[in-house]
């Protein structure tokens, strides 16, 4: 009887780990399908503007059928590609980042950004953390949706392993399925936590891609008047990281961003999309 009230102890704390994760995770469209069939005809409408070279019209029916139904890795595709015809890098950058934060799964994606990235003024900068680098890219190989099933598929051998080990009589087969429990129970814990961090990587907006041809940045918060008071020059299309942010009736709105490891300034707002 002790047994199975061990084991039942270890199937409700996973149990209550894995429904914290679900809850966290934000509903991802898949890439196929994304748009519902009551919007097809927007979509379509697109398809067809875009194949008869008619970019801008096909990035206005695009975003009409976002506004419609909401944000979908392929529309943000579409969106991206109708941008880049147009000679916009930054706005096919921005879509494309936002299409890989809802799938980060599609390749096709994926490769179309590193294409556009390839032709910017700014090479994309290094964060410099080796550990961060490997974190985002086990983060992007599932979405949160996968990583949350793979926790649970997991979770039922980990049971399994404890079920044999609780009830076996064999000494060896007992060793193998506490120590296999064991180890499987330790990757559960690390998969539920990548489950969070896909679903947060969903949720935020703290990255923000330049969108004007060239922005200069200042040391303060406010129009360098000086040039000391520049900081560097950052060109459309670029990545950077949000860390703050101050407004005021005089200079407007600034934001404090990042690149790369090291280099901060302040940008004016309306020189940034977050994506």
């Amino acid at each position: 009887m002790k047994k199975i009230y061990i084991l039942f102890a270890f199937l409700v704390a996973l149990t209550m780990n894995i429904s914290a994760a679900d809850q966290a995770k934000q509903p991802v469209q898949p890439r196929q399908g994304a748009t519902p069939q009551s919007n097809m005809p927007l979509a379509e409408q697109g398809d067809s503007a875009y194949a008869k070279g008619n970019y801008i019209l096909a990035e206005k029916l695009y975003l009409e059928a976002l506004k419609k139904d909401g944000s979908s890795a392929q529309l943000f595709y579409n969106i991206g590609n109708a941008c880049y015809r147009q000679g916009n890098l930054g706005k096919a950058v921005l879509n494309y980042e936002r299409s890989l934060k809802l799938d980060p799964t599609d390749q096709d994606t994926r490769d179309n950004l590193e294409f556009v990235q390839g032709k910017l003024t700014d090479k994309q900068i290094d964060n410099g953390s080796f550990m961060l680098s490997l974190k985002n890219q086990i983060v992007e190989w599932f979405t949160a949706d996968t990583w949350a099933v793979i926790a649970v598929v997991l979770f039922a051998v980990f049971i399994g392993c404890m079920a044999v080990y609780l009830f076996s009589n064999v000494v060896i087969t007992r060793k193998i399925s506490f120590f296999g429990g064991t180890l499987i129970f330790i990757i559960t814990l690390i998969t539920v936590l990548i489950s969070f961090a896909a679903a947060n990587r969903t949720e935020s907006n703290d990255y923000a891609i330049i969108m004007p041809p060239a922005a200069q940045l200042s040391t303060s918060p406010r129009e360098a008047r000086t040039q000391s008071e520049q900081a560097f020059l950052l060109h459309e299309g670029t990545k950077v990281l949000i860390v703050d942010s101050i407004s005021s009736s005089a200079e407007g709105k600034w934001y404090e961003v990042k690149v790369g490891a090291r280099d901060r300034a302040w940008i004016k707002a309306s020189d940034l999309q977050r994506i």
